[in-house]
């Protein structure tokens, strides 16, 4: 696909974690974007494959991930979340501009196979611009989320929390409650699966399948980079909060937390997450994915996210 003054060539390929390399390590890697995910993902039905995007000079300019899905058995949607990868930080406006533009002439809706791409960009007026051009129109308004650069020091991580919230940590630091850490063993995160999906039914909300955590794990190899961290606060023998990191690459994300009212009155949850940034942080971890924020029906938790002193992030939308 050729535009002013760039030509994309598209490689498909399946997915392999073992041959898959993200050159741009400044940048964190969304979940939804590592080939361990594509392998998990396909547990529930979907397929997955990856593509990369290369100049007529045969540069790798980017990568991602597309998760496919069939309906009514004539139907194809294929979806790119959260991606693609740029390769730099550098990469042209035109470039990225030529890389849309030869994933939608990949995919025709006159043969009932639609492409739905929801970019990590933030919503700015270029990126808007950019899938205008390529004919892509938003059909939906992007989601806010929250990042969390844990590259700094343990020092400046603390100084960077806001005075509520390290005011809470010290309280919780100060009740003491033991903090255990866990991984890959079923037994260590089990519990928390357990408490997510009677919290799911209570308060009559879905999200991500409880089995991805398994089938994630299942996925990962060691060579892979990724697994699971589980932090877990208890006081006396009891388990009172909880929380599960997926780990992808050089980023991480905070899938799961719960805690009961015993863990709130002393503010639990700001030592698991804290005490699992630091644990992040020591594996090699730079980023961490907070998730969604919803500041109209869930305000408490997106200001729970943001005292931690990540930035949010409000990605362009989905389009089509």
């Amino acid at each position: 696909m050729q535009t002013a003054d760039c030509k994309i060539t598209i490689k498909s390929s399946v997915v392999n974690p073992a041959n898959w390399q993200h050159a741009d390590q400044e940048s964190p890697i969304p979940l939804q974007q590592h080939p361990v995910y594509g392998l998990a993902i396909q547990a529930f039905g979907a397929t997955a494959s990856q593509v990369s995007f290369y100049t007529d000079e045969g540069v790798s300019v980017g990568s991602a991930l597309l998760i496919h899905r069939k309906f009514f058995g004539v139907i194809r949607l294929t979806t790119i979340f959260r991606g693609p990868l740029w390769h730099a930080h550098n990469i042209p406006k035109t470039t990225k501009l030529a890389c849309y533009l030869a994933l939608k002439n990949s995919y025709t809706p006159w043969r009932w196979n639609f492409l739905i791409s929801m970019p990590e960009d933030s919503e700015a007026p270029l990126t808007l611009n950019a899938f205008n051009k390529a004919g892509m129109k938003r059909v939906m308004t992007g989601f806010s989320t929250a990042w969390l650069d844990l590259r700094p020091n343990a020092e400046t991580l603390r100084s960077n929390l806001k005075g509520k919230w390290r005011n809470q940590l010290v309280k919780a630091e100060k009740s003491g409650i033991s903090i255990s850490m866990g991984g890959r063993k079923p037994h260590q995160y089990n519990w928390l699966l357990a408490k997510e999906e009677s919290q799911r039914s209570t308060r009559r909300y879905q999200a991500t399948p409880l089995g991805l955590v398994p089938a994630f794990i299942a996925a990962s190899t060691p060579k892979s980079g990724c697994g699971v961290l589980s932090v877990t606060a208890i006081k006396g023998r009891k388990k009172i909060a909880g929380a599960l990191f997926l780990l992808h690459g050089n980023s991480a994300t905070y899938h799961i937390g719960w805690a009961g009212d015993e863990a709130r009155n002393i503010n639990a949850q700001n030592q698991v997450l804290w005490e699992g940034m630091l644990a992040l942080k020591e594996k090699g971890i730079c980023f961490l994915d907070l998730g969604g924020l919803n500041t109209q029906d869930l305000a408490g938790i997106a200001r729970f996210k943001l005292g931690t002193g990540a930035e949010p992030h409000t990605l362009a939308g989905a389009f089509l």
